[in-house]
């Protein structure tokens, strides 16, 4: 993966300027955490890809429950406890080979459940189907709900030893993981320190990707690489510090929308899951501050070249508040050709022979040559195909981005506290009080 500037832009001042100012001391905090090894300070799931425990317990748990007869993994969580893994499912999903899938449940809406109960009941035998709870807190009542309905469904189809294909990843020592121990459910643990969205390569993304028949040494090996260069003094080689000063920068000039621009449809939950980092992590009241003084940068998530026919007027015509990362992998595979025998040869006659990667490419090229003619201020992220070395190495990036983020905004870039006002709220309500 790489970091593309775009050039003709003031990108290098900015960076070099905030780099070597008030940034700096922060990426040697990093770096501390890093050579510590271990999990004690909230940026410790940057030691997650060299924790050389994790693998062999994701791997022990997925030998003990997984045959050639799996179908379904049933993925039950919100938030930062499954966001990450269906990015990279959805990524790499047009290209697996695997027979399985992976179905989500995120919600309590009726609708995901009954489609979710319905591919349970066709399930010949309890080997084929596999259920993963996660929950950091072990509290969450969407998540909580989701599972009791499931695990009721599949009792109701094969008896008590279906508890043998539940899995549940929590906190150490959570009040969730007591319960499932006492149930005899199978545990996987996460550090307490680790924060939900910063997760994903925890046991709560690497055991249902690896279940799949994902890659995971891949994908860690992928964020073992990014960390290293996300811990780099030198402004010019950080890719995650370039980013995090470019935002920052933005912000400083109105420019209080971050838009991730991805260019391969199946990297739009990649979006998703970066959304909620940003979202999360930033948007805040400012430490110290008088009471009200908030920040906060808005993230969306736009498709290419789809978008560019629902809102590609608004982002070049409309107003001027939008910093954007454009983000797809220039290897683009399988690679279809427009005939040169067509039923309609008058028609776009430029296209005749072309190859989809052909057309893809002008698009894009055409959008950010358009962005850089009316002066909208992006950079590019280009992937070397959709791997999962590629994956790891993008969620490693994003999550020290945002890190190095929150530390120039002077937010704590790992609560969110405002976040627990609707909770509050849906367990009073459920009270009945």
């Amino acid at each position: 993966m790489k970091l593309v500037l775009d050039s003709s832009s003031n990108h290098a001042h900015t960076v070099v300027s905030i780099m070597n100012g008030d940034i700096a001391p922060y990426v040697t905090t990093l770096r501390r955490v890093a050579d510590s090894g271990v999990y004690l300070a909230p940026e410790s799931s940057i030691n997650l890809p060299f924790d050389e425990t994790l693998v062999p317990a994701v791997e022990a748990v997925v030998a003990s429950k997984v045959t050639s007869a799996l179908r379904t993994i049933f993925v039950i969580g919100i938030g930062g406890s499954n966001l990450g893994t269906k990015a990279i499912y959805d990524a790499l999903r047009p290209n697996l080979t695997t027979k399985r899938d992976i179905v989500f449940l995120d919600t309590n809406n009726a609708s995901t459940i009954q489609t979710a109960t319905r591919i349970l009941a066709q399930a010949a035998t309890m080997d084929e189907v596999l259920f993963v709870s996660i929950s950091k807190s072990g509290g969450t009542t969407e998540t909580l709900a989701n599972t009791e309905i499931m695990m009721e469904a599949a009792f109701l189809k094969w008896g008590g030893a279906v508890r043998d294909r539940l899995v549940v990843i929590t906190d150490e020592g959570s009040a969730f993981a007591q319960a499932a121990a006492e149930r005899k459910v199978t545990v996987l643990s996460m550090p307490t320190t680790v924060g939900g969205r910063y997760s994903v390569l925890s046991a709560v993304g690497l055991f249902p990707l690896c279940a799949l028949g994902v890659d995971i040494h891949e994908l860690l090996r992928g964020a073992q690489d990014m960390r290293q260069v996300c811990l780099n003094p030198d402004a010019n080689l950080n890719y995650a510090t370039i980013s995090a000063s470019l935002l920052y920068q933005a912000y400083q000039d109105n420019l209080v929308v971050h838009d991730t621009f991805v260019f391969q449809s199946e990297l739009e939950s990649l979006g998703k899951w970066y959304r909620q980092l940003l979202g999360e992590s930033i948007g805040k009241k400012l430490s110290g501050s008088q009471e009200g003084t908030s920040v906060g940068i808005t993230p969306t998530v736009s498709v290419g070249s789809t978008d560019l026919h629902s809102v590609g007027q608004l982002y070049l015509g409309g107003h001027k508040r939008t910093f954007t990362t454009f983000v797809y992998s220039d290897v683009d595979t399988p690679v279809y050709t427009v005939p040169k025998e067509r039923m309609f040869p008058l028609l776009a006659p430029m296209i005749t022979g072309r190859t989809t990667t052909d057309i893809m490419s002008a698009i894009l090229r055409g959008t950010t040559t358009a962005y850089r003619n009316e002066h909208l201020p992006f950079v590019e992220l280009v992937m070397d195909g959709i791997t999962p070395y590629e994956l790891g190495a993008f969620l490693q990036c994003k999550m020290m981005e945002v890190m190095y983020l929150g530390y120039l905004f002077g937010v704590n870039t790992f609560d969110q506290p405002a976040v627990e006002l609707y909770k509050i709220e849906t367990k009073r309500l459920l009270d009945g009080k």
